[in-house]
C-alpha cells in the first residue's frame, strides 16, 4: 500500500459471441426543398405532441430507472443479439485522430476565464432618466384586497365555499379530479354529500358557484367571425389588453416585476456587458429611449407571443391552433415554470384545411391571409396603448403608464415563415440568398422593414404593382399582415432563436444522421449499448440507429454521449476523422453555450467561435459525400444567436419548449374535457373555470399566510452549486465486512479504514509511519450500515436548496435479484472528488474515483476509533482512484484518464462523503472496434482508459473545464 491508499484486483467476466443479422439502412436528410416546409394546412401536426408526450414518458422512465425492473431489463438486453463485427474495420491502422490537432482550439483556461464572472452580482447601470418605469400614483388597494371586496361572505376564509373540506373537494375536482360525470356520480353515493358537508351535489352546481360567485381575474373568451375570401371563420379570443393587465396585476409577480431597462456589467469599469433577463438586453433600453423622447415616465410592457398548431387527439386528426402570450416584465425564472401560470392562452385560431379551394397556391394564399386577419383582429387593442400608454396597476396597487409593445415572437420555422411572409427555404430575419445560407462570411443584414411596409401599402392602389414590390422586397404578397400597424415593432427583429426546433429537432437531428451515414451504424449501436450507467445518461440498449420519430428528449440524451462514442471509429477510405470530431465538438459546444442562462460579451465570443470551428471543419461531410452544401435555414440562423441574445437576453427568455408543454396543460386537457362536439366553447369555458380556481387558491393561501416577505434580487443563476443529501436511514443496516469485500468489491476495506483513522488522528505522520500505525488498528465492529444511493439537490443563486429536485445521484449497489429472480448487476458510479483545493469550476484539485461502498459508523465505533469523534465525518466512502487530470485532447476537448494500478492492484482509500462534488460519466476508450465481450455493467471493470464526459449534463459542462 502507498500512503493511505489500498488496492483491489480487477474482476474477470465471461465473454459471448454476437449473433449475426441483416444490416438496416435508414433514411437520411438531404437539402431543403419546398415540400419540406409545407404551409400550415399540410405541414406536420403531431411532431410537437410526440415530443412532449415522449418527454413525459422519458421522465417517468427516469424515475423507474432506479428501480429493479428497468435495471433487470437493461441487464437482459446487454446480451441480446447485435450486428457482427465488420472484419474490414479491424484491419485499418493509423494514428489516433484524437491526438492529431488540425488548428488551434480555444483552451479550457480561456473558457474558465470567460465564464468566471457568470453567476456573480453584476454592476448595474440604471436608465439615465429617472422617470423610466416610475410609478404615477398608488391605487390604495392591492389585487388581493380588490378580489376580496368582490367576494360575497368574504369574512369566511373559504368563501364562497362553506368550509375547508368544501373548498378542497372543489379544488380537487377542477384541478386534479376526473371528468364532470364521474365527479357527479361520486357525489351521488348515498350519504357522501352530507358526510362531507358540501354546498354542491354535482358538477353542475359546482360550476354554477365558480361561474357566478368567483370573480374573474383573467378575461373571458369571445367569439368572432373573420371573413376571408368571402368565407366566415370562427375565432375565439380574449382581449389582449386585459390579458396584459391580468399578468401585470397578478400579486404573485408584483415584487418580481422589472419596470425599467438596466445595463449589467461584470466589472466595475462597465466594459463587459452581461445579459440574462429581457430587461438587460439592448432592445428594452432603445425602446425606452424612443418612448422617453415623446413623453417621460413610460413603462415598457414587452409582449412575447407564441403560436403553433397542435394535435389534440392521437388518431382522429383533430387539431387546435392556440396562441400564447406573456410579458417580459416577469422574470424568466418565473416565466419558464409553467406552474407559476405566467403564460396565458388568449386565442384559438381557425384550423380549417380549406380543402374546397382546389388550387394549391390559392389555398396557401388564403391560409396565410386568414392567419394574419385573425391576429390583426386579436392584436388590434395593442396599437393605441403601445404608442400613447395606458394606466397599469401592479399587484401591489402601484399604477404606472404602461406601453405594451410586441417584443418577441417565438415559433418554429414554418410558423416563422407564416408570420413574416418569407418564402420557404429562406431566412425569416435577414436577406441572405437561400443559396448562400451556408456561407459564414456573407454579412447578415436585417430585412428592410421600411421598404417592406412601403411595398405592402400598395395593396389598395395597384395589385400588380403591389405583388411586384413585395417580390422585390423578398416577401410574399400578404394582405395587411398583423404586424403592419403595431407601434415600435419590427417582426423581422422579433423572430427569436428556437432551441427546440433549430437545435435539438433541427441541426442536432441532422448531425446524428450524418454521423450514422459516415460511420458504421452497427459500431455506433454497439458503443451505445456499452456505455456505463449514470444518473444523467440514458442507456440506449438497442442502439440509436433504429430510432424513429425521435423526440427532443431523446436528441438531448444522445447529445450527452455522442462525441465520446465516435472518437476512435475509423472513416471509410482511410479519411482522417479529426475534422469530423472537431465539427461534432463545435456543434455540441454551440448547443450547450446557447442554453446558458447568463451570458457576457466574452461568453458570446465563445458561442461565435464554436460556430466558426464548425464551418472550418464541416467540409468532411462533403468529402464523405454526405452533404453537397450547408444551405440550411436552421444552421444559418445560428449566426443570429449572438445578436438576439444581446437584444432580448438569453434564449431561455423565449424558448418554444415552454409553449410546447402548454399544449398539454391548456389545449389537449381542455379538449379531453369536452364531448368532442362544438369543442371551442367547451374548451374555453373549461379553461376559464380552471383559471378561476387557481387564482382563488392563491387568494386563499394569501389569506392564510399573509403577504410573502420581500425578496432581494438574486444574481443570474448558473447552477454551479449542489448540495449532497443522504437518506435518514441506511439501505442495509448491518452488512458483514466479508460481504463488503466480496459483494461490494471493497477488497481492502479494513486496511483503508485503518489508514483513514490514523491519518485523521495523526495528520502529521509520514507515509511509512502511517503504514506502521495502521497495522495496529483493530476495528471494534464486524458489520457496517451501507447506503446504496447519494443524492444531490440544486442550490440557486440565493442559497436556497430545493429538496424535491434531484439533479444528480451516485449509486453503489452490489448485485442482487429482482422480485422475478432476475440477476441485476452491481452498479458502482464514478465521481469527482475534491482533494482539498478544488474550486467552483475547473478540474484543478479534483480527481475521478469509483465509489464502491458508502457507509456510516455507529457512535460507539466512532468514539473507539477517533480521538475527536465529534469532528469525524458522519458518512464515509470507499473509492478506487483514477489518474489525475492532464491536458484535454486537442480535437474533442475531453480529459483522458485511466485506473491507477500498482503491483497489479487498484489504488483505493476511504474519503469523507462530503468531498464528493458530483457524479462523473466516463466514456470508455473503445478503440477502432468495441470489444464485444464488454457490457454496460462490466465496461468500467474491463476497460483501462476512459474519457471524462463533460457533456453528460449542463452542470458538468459548466464545471468540468
Amino acid at each position: 500500500m502507498d500512503d493511505d491508499h489500498c488496492s483491489t484486483h480487477s474482476d474477470n467476466h465471461d465473454t459471448f459471441e454476437p449473433f449475426s443479422l441483416t444490416e438496416f439502412t435508414g433514411d437520411y436528410f438531404g437539402t431543403y426543398n419546398e415540400e419540406d416546409f409545407e404551409w400550415p394546412e399540410v405541414r406536420r401536426t403531431m411532431e410537437s405532441d410526440s415530443e412532449t408526450q415522449e418527454e413525459d414518458e422519458d421522465e417517468d422512465c427516469d424515475e423507474l430507472g432506479d428501480g429493479d425492473a428497468i435495471a433487470a431489463h437493461n441487464a437482459e438486453l446487454e446480451h441480446g443479439w447485435e450486428h457482427p463485427v465488420d472484419p474490414a474495420s479491424q484491419d485499418i491502422d493509423f494514428p489516433d485522430s484524437e491526438d492529431v490537432p488540425l488548428q488551434p482550439q480555444p483552451c479550457h483556461a480561456e473558457r474558465r476565464q470567460a465564464e468566471a464572472p457568470l453567476g456573480q452580482h453584476p454592476t448595474i447601470e440604471e436608465f439615465p432618466r429617472r422617470g423610466a418605469g416610475a410609478p404615477l400614483h398608488c391605487a390604495g388597494t392591492t389585487a388581493f384586497a380588490s378580489y376580496k371586496d368582490k367576494l360575497s361572505g368574504s369574512e369566511n376564509v373559504w368563501a364562497p365555499f362553506t368550509s375547508r373540506v368544501d373548498y378542497e373537494v372543489a379544488k380537487w375536482a377542477k384541478l386534479r379530479g376526473a371528468g364532470s360525470t364521474a365527479f357527479s356520480e361520486l357525489l351521488a353515493i348515498d350519504g357522501l354529500h352530507d358526510a362531507l358537508g358540501l354546498s354542491y351535489r354535482n358538477s353542475r352546481e359546482l360550476n354554477q358557484i365558480i361561474d357566478q360567485e368567483l370573480p374573474c381575474r383573467r378575461p373571458r373568451f369571445k367569439h368572432k367571425e373573420i371573413i376571408v375570401a368571402n368565407e366566415a371563420f370562427d375565432v375565439y379570443s380574449r382581449d389582449i389588453m386585459e390579458c396584459v393587465k391580468a399578468l401585470y396585476s397578478d400579486p404573485d409577480f408584483s415584487q418580481h416585476l422589472h419596470h425599467a431597462p438596466e445595463r449589467h456589467y461584470v466589472d466595475s469599469d462597465k466594459t463587459v456587458r452581461m445579459y440574462h433577463d429581457l430587461h438587460t438586453g439592448k432592445w428594452w433600453w432603445s425602446t425606452q429611449a424612443k418612448l422617453e423622447t415623446k413623453k417621460r415616465g413610460a413603462t415598457v410592457i414587452p409582449i412575447i407571443l407564441s403560436s403553433d398548431k397542435t394535435q389534440v387527439t392521437m388518431f382522429r386528426n383533430k387539431s387546435a391552433y392556440p396562441v400564447y402570450m406573456t410579458i417580459g416584465n416577469i422574470p424568466k425564472e418565473i416565466r419558464r415554470k409553467l406552474s407559476r401560470r405566467a403564460w396565458i392562452l388568449f386565442a384559438y385560431l381557425p384550423t380549417a384545411k380549406l380543402e374546397h379551394i382546389t388550387n394549391k397556391a390559392a389555398r396557401r394564399r388564403t391560409s396565410t391571409n386568414l392567419f394574419h386577419a385573425c391576429l390583426r383582429h386579436i392584436l388590434e387593442p395593442l396599437r393605441v396603448p403601445g404608442e400613447d400608454g395606458v394606466a397599469m396597476a401592479s399587484g401591489d396597487g402601484v399604477i404606472r403608464r404602461g406601453h405594451p409593445i410586441l417584443a418577441c415572437y417565438s415559433a418554429d420555422y414554418p410558423e416563422q415563415l407564416l408570420t413574416t411572409g418569407i418564402k420557404s427555404g429562406e431566412c425569416p430575419k435577414c436577406d441572405v440568398p437561400r443559396d448562400k445560407l451556408g456561407c459564414p462570411d456573407i454579412p447578415v443584414k436585417l430585412r428592410d422593414l421600411v421598404a417592406i411596409l412601403a411595398a405592402l401599402s400598395l395593396v389598395d392602389e395597384d395589385y400588380g404593382m403591389w405583388t411586384r414590390a413585395c417580390q422585390e422586397c423578398g416577401i410574399k404578397p400578404v394582405f395587411r399582415p398583423f404586424w403592419e400597424d403595431l407601434p415600435h415593432a419590427n417582426i423581422f427583429q422579433s423572430i427569436t432563436p428556437d432551441v427546440l426546433h433549430q437545435l435539438y429537432q433541427g441541426i442536432i437531428k441532422h448531425l446524428i444522421e450524418w454521423i450514422k451515414e459516415a460511420y458504421s451504424e452497427a459500431e455506433i449501436d454497439a458503443r451505445c449499448r456499452r456505455l456505463p450507467p449514470n444518473h444523467n445518461i440514458r442507456l440506449f440498449m438497442k442502439g440509436i440507429s433504429s430510432l424513429s420519430r425521435v423526440s427532443r428528449t431523446e436528441h438531448n440524451q444522445i447529445c450527452r454521449f455522442l462525441l465520446g462514442v465516435i472518437i476512435d471509429i475509423r472513416l471509410p477510405g482511410n479519411l482522417d476523422s479529426a475534422r469530423l470530431i472537431r465539427a461534432v465538438h463545435a456543434i455540441l459546444d454551440f448547443l450547450y453555450l446557447a442554453q446558458y442562462p447568463c451570458h457576457t460579451d466574452q461568453t458570446l465570443n465563445l458561442l461565435d467561435d464554436a460556430l466558426t470551428h464548425f464551418h472550418d471543419n464541416k467540409g468532411i461531410f462533403v468529402d464523405l459525400g454526405i452533404r453537397a452544401n450547408f444551405n440550411l435555414p436552421k444552421l444559418h440562423f445560428f449566426r443570429h444567436y449572438v445578436h438576439m441574445i444581446k437584444l432580448y437576453g438569453t434564449t431561455d427568455n423565449y424558448n418554444t419548449e415552454y409553449t410546447e408543454r402548454l399544449h398539454i396543460d391548456l389545449a389537449k386537457d381542455a379538449y379531453r374535457a369536452t364531448n368532442h362536439k362544438d369543442k371551442y366553447p367547451q374548451m374555453t369555458l373549461w379553461l376559464e373555470r380552471r383559471e378561476k380556481m387557481l387564482w382563488h387558491d392563491n387568494f386563499v393561501q394569501w389569506r392564510l399566510a399573509g403577504d410573502p416577505p420581500v425578496q432581494d434580487r438574486s444574481p443570474p443563476d448558473m447552477d454551479y452549486r449542489c448540495a449532497l443529501k443522504m437518506t435518514k436511514h441506511p439501505t442495509a443496516k448491518r452488512v458483514p465486512l466479508d460481504h463488503i469485500i466480496c459483494d461490494y468489491g471493497a477488497t481492502f476495506f479494513t486496511e483503508a479504514l485503518a489508514c483513514y483513522v490514523v491519518r485523521t488522528n495523526q495528520p502529521t505522520l509520514s507515509a511509512v509511519q502511517l503504514e506502521r500505525e495502521a497495522a495496529h488498528i483493530v476495528l471494534p465492529f464486524q458489520t457496517v450500515a451501507t447506503f446504496h444511493r447519494v443524492k444531490f439537490h440544486t442550490i440557486n443563486a440565493s442559497g436556497y436548496c430545493d429538496p424535491t429536485a434531484t439533479i444528480d445521484s451516485v449509486h453503489c449497489q452490489p448485485p442482487r435479484k429482482d422480485n422475478k429472480g432476475h440477476i441485476i448487476p452491481g452498479h458502482f458510479d464514478t465521481v469527482l472528488v475534491n482533494e482539498g483545493d478544488g474550486g467552483t469550476t475547473g478540474v484543478n484539485g479534483y480527481r475521478v474515483a469509483q465509489v464502491r461502498v458508502v457507509f456510516t459508523l455507529t457512535s460507539h465505533a466512532a468514539a473507539a476509533l477517533f480521538r475527536t469523534p465529534a469532528k469525524a465525518p458522519t458518512h464515509f466512502a470507499y473509492v478506487e482512484w483514477f489518474t489525475p487530470f492532464g491536458q484535454p485532447k486537442a480535437n474533442h476537448g475531453l480529459y483522458k484518464i485511466s485506473r491507477i494500478i500498482r503491483n497489479g492492484e487498484r489504488l483505493a482509500s476511504i474519503i469523507d462523503i462530503s468531498d464528493i462534488r458530483r457524479s462523473v460519466h466516463l466514456i470508455p476508450k473503445f478503440g477502432p472496434v468495441v470489444p464485444r465481450e464488454w457490457t454496460s455493467s462490466t465496461v468500467l471493470e474491463l476497460c483501462s482508459s476512459f474519457f471524462v464526459n463533460s457533456f453528460s449534463d449542463r452542470h458538468a459542462y459548466l464545471t468540468i473545464i
